[in-house]
């Protein structure tokens, strides 16, 4: 999201805090951004909630509610649809099919892309218009079904395991090993704000990366760090990295 989309966003985030007398729902935000969100509400001290469809939803919708209301009875306006997979493709090409039919980013959640089932996570609001409109991706047809909150189900998540060898935990020399790039590309990407570790964004090119540690790189995808404990006998750092695709 740009700048001024981000100041609007949060605008109507606080005036949601200041008139809380029913539980108000916002659109799906990535990590990144559900991070700017709470750090805006606690100032309030309202209840709060995001919800992603699923257990392990990256993309969540906010739910900001009464102190009256409980969680469990929140009746979230999301549902999913599913189709086969019947051809190569990936996030992206489901992703520009939907916003070549002019829906917003923020109007969908999660789209998760398993070995024979696709499954995309969206606003209750588009759904009468996706079961009439979504019915082709990379210029096949699909044939979908339509899935309420209650019967969606977590995807398991494509990733490839990466392992190599660093002479230390700079961000620098680990995102390169990790896309197949050039250390000088490394400092570029740096520079240029598109790295960030648990969706944090890192300017430093020495920054130290640990265990445990989520690195985005905008453009490129997202990896996470499995382990960085081992050394070779020269003293080298060996990395194994799930890199998500």
């Amino acid at each position: 999201m740009t700048e001024k989309k981000d100041v609007f966003l949060l605008s109507r985030v606080v005036d949601a805090c200041n008139n809380n007398f029913a539980p108000r729902f916002f659109d799906f935000y990535d990590e990144i951004f559900q991070q700017k969100i709470a750090d805006t509400i606690k100032n309030y001290g309202v209840p709060y909630l995001f919800f992603g469809g699923c257990q392990d939803a990256e993309r969540k919708m906010l739910c900001i509610f009464p102190d009256y209301v409980n969680e469990e009875d929140l009746e979230w306006p999301i549902f999913a649809i599913e189709f086969e997979k019947k051809m190569s493709l990936d996030h992206r090409n489901i992703l520009g099919e939907l916003m070549h039919l002019g829906i917003t980013r923020e109007s969908i959640g999660d789209i998760n892309v398993g070995e024979e089932r696709v499954q995309l996570i969206a606003n209750k609001r588009l759904q009468d218009f996706l079961w009439i409109n979504f019915n082709k991706v990379k210029g096949r047809e699909i044939k979908i079904q339509i899935k309420e909150s209650s019967e969606m189900m977590a995807l398991d998540k494509n990733f490839e395991r990466v392992s190599f060898v660093v002479a230390s935990n700079r961000m620098d020399g680990i995102i390169n090993k990790i896309w197949g790039f050039s250390r000088q590309n490394s400092l570029v990407f740096i520079k240029q704000g598109k790295v960030r570790v648990n969706y944090s964004e890192i300017n430093k090119n020495d920054f130290r990366i640990n265990s445990g540690d989520i690195i985005s790189l905008r453009g490129k995808g997202k990896a996470k760090i499995i382990s960085m404990e081992d050394r070779t006998k020269k003293g080298n750092i060996r990395v194994e990295v799930d890199k998500y695709i």
